[in-house]
Formats: C-alpha cells, sequence, structure tokens
C-alpha cells in the first residue's frame, strides 16, 4: 500500500521561498519528501514547516509507525545538512494514496492536541520550607552536574532520551562516591573472586564504573536485585551502540517505557542520598512523579473522503473545513480544585440548572457530574476556574438562580473543603 503522511515540524530554518516546495528522495526508495513554509501572519504561533512522507506499508495501522522511522531519519539529514533544529510537532493525517484510488481515500486524522495541559497542584510554602533545608548543604560539584542531567532527562520527549540522560546522571554519582578500596577481579560466569595460580593470590583493583554504579543502585534501593541491574545495564549498553526501546522491546518489562521509570526512581533516591541523612527528619516534603514518561492524549479518525491533487499532482492534505477537535472536560487550572457539600435538594436543583442555557450551564453541567453520595446528602468536586467564577458571582446583584444556589451552598458552614 502507498501511503502519504502529513507532519508539522517545528524548524529554526525555512524553505527560502514560501511557495516553493523541496523534494527529498530517499536513494533507495525507502521514501520521498514533501519540504514547504507554512507561512504565518503573527508571532502567536511557531513557525512550522510542512511535511509529507511518502512510503510503502502493508496498511494503514501499521503506516503510523513506519512513518515515524522514515520521519526520524528525513529530520537527522535535515539537522545534519543544516545544523538546525527540526522537530516533530504533529502528525496531522496517513492518507492511503495507493495507485488507482480515485475520489474517495481511506484515511488516519488526527485531531489537535491540546496545546497547554494542565499542571500538576504541588508547590506550596512546605516545598519551599524543603528546598530552602536541602540548599544550606554544599553540594559538590559533581552532584551538581548529576542534578542537571537529572533535570533534563525528566524534561527530555523521547523515553529513549530520558534513559540516557538518567544513566549519565547515574554514572557521575557512583565514580564520584566509589568505594577507593580495591576488589578482586570476578569470574564472568560464576561472579566469585579469580585466584592467580603464579601469583597466588586474588589480583585487586579500584572498582570500575560498571561495579561502582552496581554498588550505587543496591544502596539505593535494598530491593533492587542482580536482575533489575542486568536489565538496566543491557537497556544501556543496546542504547550507547545505536538501537532504540522500540528495537529490545521483547527483553523490556511491559510497557517498554517502563524501564524509564525504574531507572528514574533509583536515580532520585541515589540523588537523595548524597544530602546529608540527619536532614531527613519526616518534615521535608518532596515528590516524585507516578510516571517520567511524556505522554500526550488525542483523537484518531478512520474516515474516507475526497481528497484533491494539487496543481503539481500533490495529494492537497490541507483538508480545509474538515476538523476533529479535541474537548476537554472543563477550564484550564493551576490551583488545586474544592468540594463542596450541598443537601440532596439541592443537588436537583443544580440538576435542573445545568439543563438551562447561559453561561453557567457547562460549569453546572461538570460540578452535578462530579459528585459523592454521603449520608447527610452530596460532595462535589468543583474545578479552582469554576469556583473562581462562582466566588465572583455570589456579590452580584440581581442574582440568578445558580447564584443563589450556590450563594446558600458556600455560605453553609463547611460547604467547602480541600479535595
Amino acid at each position: 500500500m502507498e501511503c502519504v503522511a502529513n507532519y508539522e515540524v517545528k524548524a529554526e530554518c525555512s524553505v527560502v521561498e514560501d511557495d516553493l516546495k523541496l523534494r527529498i528522495r530517499h536513494p533507495k526508495n525507502q521514501y520521498s519528501a514533501i519540504v514547504r513554509n507554512i507561512a504565518r501572519s503573527d508571532y502567536t504561533t511557531p513557525f512550522l514547516l510542512s511535511l509529507q512522507l511518502c512510503f510503502e506499508a502493508p496498511s494503514l495501522d501499521d503506516a503510523r509507525d513506519i512513518a515515524e522511522e522514515h520521519l526520524a531519519d528525513c529530520l537527522n539529514m535535515l539537522c545534519l545538512a543544516t545544523g538546525s533544529s527540526f522537530k516533530r510537532y504533529r502528525i496531522r493525517q496517513v492518507v492511503d494514496a495507493s495507485p488507482g484510488t480515485t475520489g474517495m481515500k481511506t484515511l488516519l486524522m488526527w485531531s489537535d492536541s491540546i496545546d497547554h495541559e494542565d499542571p500538576q497542584p504541588f508547590l506550596s510554602n512546605e516545598t519551599v520550607a524543603s528546598i530552602e533545608r536541602l540548599s544550606k548543604f554544599d553540594v559538590p560539584p559533581a552532584i551538581r552536574r548529576a542534578m542537571r542531567w537529572y533535570r533534563l532527562g525528566i524534561g527530555a520527549t523521547a523515553p529513549d532520551d530520558q534513559f540516557t540522560y538518567f544513566w549519565f546522571a547515574l554514572e557521575i554519582i557512583a565514580v564520584f562516591q566509589k568505594d577507593p578500596n580495591k576488589v578482586p577481579d570476578k569470574c564472568p560466569h560464576c561472579e566469585s573472586a579469580l585466584y592467580c595460580e603464579s601469583c597466588k593470590t586474588h589480583p585487586t583493583h579500584k572498582p570500575y564504573p560498571k561495579q561502582a554504579i552496581h554498588a550505587l543502585l543496591k544502596s539505593a534501593d535494598k530491593e533492587c536485585d542482580d536482575a533489575t541491574v542486568k536489565l538496566l545495564e543491557k537497556t544501556r549498553n543496546s542504547l550507547m551502540h545505536g538501537k532504540t526501546l522500540r528495537e529490545i522491546e521483547a527483553n523490556l518489562p511491559e510497557p517498554r517505557a517502563e524501564i524509564v521509570d525504574i531507572l528514574g526512581r533509583l536515580l532520585w533516591k541515589a540523588l537523595i542520598l548524597q544530602f546529608r541523612h540527619e536532614m531527613f527528619d519526616g518534615t521535608l516534603i518532596l515528590g516524585a512523579p507516578s510516571t517520567y514518561v511524556h505522554r500526550t492524549m488525542h483523537g484518531i479518525a478512520h474516515m474516507q473522503t475526497v481528497v484533491p491533487f494539487d496543481g503539481d499532482g500533490d495529494l492537497d492534505l490541507s483538508f480545509k473545513g474538515t476538523t476533529i477537535q479535541f474537548v476537554v472536560d472543563g477550564p484550564p487550572q493551576s490551583a488545586l480544585p474544592s468540594v463542596i457539600r450541598m443537601s440532596s435538594v439541592q443537588y436537583e436543583r443544580l440538576g435542573k440548572l445545568a439543563s438551562f442555557a447561559g453561561d453557567h450551564q457547562e460549569m453546572c453541567k461538570r460540578i452535578y457530574g462530579k459528585v459523592k453520595r454521603v449520608d447527610d446528602g452530596v460532595q462535589a468536586l468543583v474545578l479552582a476556574t469554576d469556583m473562581a467564577t462562582i466566588r465572583n458571582a455570589l456579590d452580584k446583584e440581581p442574582k440568578e438562580e445558580w447564584q443563589k444556589l450556590f450563594s446558600e451552598i458556600i455560605g453553609e458552614a463547611g460547604g467547602e473543603s480541600a479535595p
């Protein structure tokens, strides 16, 4: 099956003319690419390139993974040839462009992802106090470098890069704090100390970086066994020798990105161990993510529609007038949500208000749908932005029915609490 994948690429350099199409053809016919500018009229959006990949795939469902591999190769070559940054911004469509298919074409169309996802409300005065206390410790330069790699690993978008950055940090810590005492060479099979028949002794040497890393991992987490250490080391060797997590996924836990979390958590513990132990008396407030891997939610539509050709005979994948929208359940928020308590009668009134059109309707629907029944009524979860809207409207006159209802709820003793 011949397919066309349509990407938008965030780039530091552009095509010299806005109406010029650049055609890149792989010498082994693995793919061809069309690159052109997406002209913009203001600076509120980033500059993007349009990059269309033409390639062969066994099916439309397999086409995305194949396209990703070809895109990576194409972006690598663009970076090498220009010294500029090229990053995938988003994928728009993958179209069945097999010869002989005219009129209606089968395609996958991606919705626009959320431009700005909500943060995790965590920072507090307790966090500030913990940072100030940890900062009293004079962190050695090597540990500062390890903390930098930890930060870069958290921010990296590709799991392969995250693992590599975490490993850099781990190796810096291990070499910095490795035991100066000499250790014996070990048998590669049974790992017992080797013995020299001529010298009648066990040869020793200062710990190698690999041995220092093993010791650090086991000191950071007493439950880290030899199998985990070997798995991490095997993953590191594969990545450093040119493979990817996808290529070695058969040897990794499911899902394969879990290996990044395993290393990230061990590294975090190893970093914490570098601070004075008396600091950790139970008063420090520290956080760790449930996963280090970044994920983006979007929708994919499998559809059929007419795809016209442009003046050059290429598929016109602009799809003007056809859009897929990812709708989130509520406005953006950065603060913690609140919990309000109401009687069953008040909850029934809220349900009726959610059915009446008006500026309040969507907010009432959200609150009405996120509730928990309790003995004396109902508890409802209210987004921080919705709570701000409610509070700003309580003192306004004249009051509408929804304002009167929330005046009763919020005004009652114990009406609002933290989640």
